[in-house]
């Protein structure tokens, strides 16, 4: 927050000024829409995409300008906070009421498939157990609290499952 409020008073370019904070098993993006100088932030997973989430929040802050860039000095001048209500069915739509950067890795094989790579040792028991549980219902994390296996091991799992093509995925980090 520092950042960016020296950079506004120095009136420095933030075109392009965002900032993913991760706390515990939440990320905090903070972006900032420099045409209409609004400040957005998302509180999500962490394991949702944050370059979804960072490409929703600039749409956002685009679509805020668009619709109430005549309101702004309305509000500054009487503090009508319900100017902006209708707004909300925007975010709703865009955000897909949060879903938008849910990421739920589905398997894509059978089962006996993924039985026959295991005897083949192309996948560990490990990665077996982990892919049975790749329905597109659980988050890595989950995935991680179901197995008792640390959370980067799982997302490291799953990037090896997607790359094979046992998996498919949303999450841009696993991507081939």
């Amino acid at each position: 927050m520092d950042d960016i409020r020296s950079n506004i008073q120095e009136n420095r370019s933030l075109s392009n000024f965002s900032r993913i904070l991760i706390v515990d098993e939440f990320s905090i993006i903070i972006h900032y829409y420099h045409p209409a100088k609004i400040l957005l932030c998302s509180l999500s997973d962490i394991d949702d995409i944050k370059e979804k989430i960072l490409s929703v929040l600039d749409t956002l802050g685009r679509r805020f300008w668009q619709k109430h860039s005549t309101d702004i000095d309305k509000f500054i001048q009487t503090n009508k906070k319900e100017i902006f209500n209708s707004f909300i069915i925007e975010i709703e739509m865009l955000t897909r009421n949060g879903k938008i950067a849910e990421n739920l890795p589905k398997l894509i094989v059978n089962e006996s498939t993924l039985n026959r790579l295991c005897k083949m040792e192309l996948i560990s028991e490990e990665e077996l157990s982990i892919a049975k549980i790749c329905r597109g219902t659980s988050s890595p994390l989950q995935i991680s609290e179901k197995t008792n296996i640390p959370h980067e091991k799982v997302t490291n799992i799953l990037k090896k499952l997607k790359k094979i093509d046992i998996i498919k995925s949303p999450l841009v980090e696993i991507a081939n």
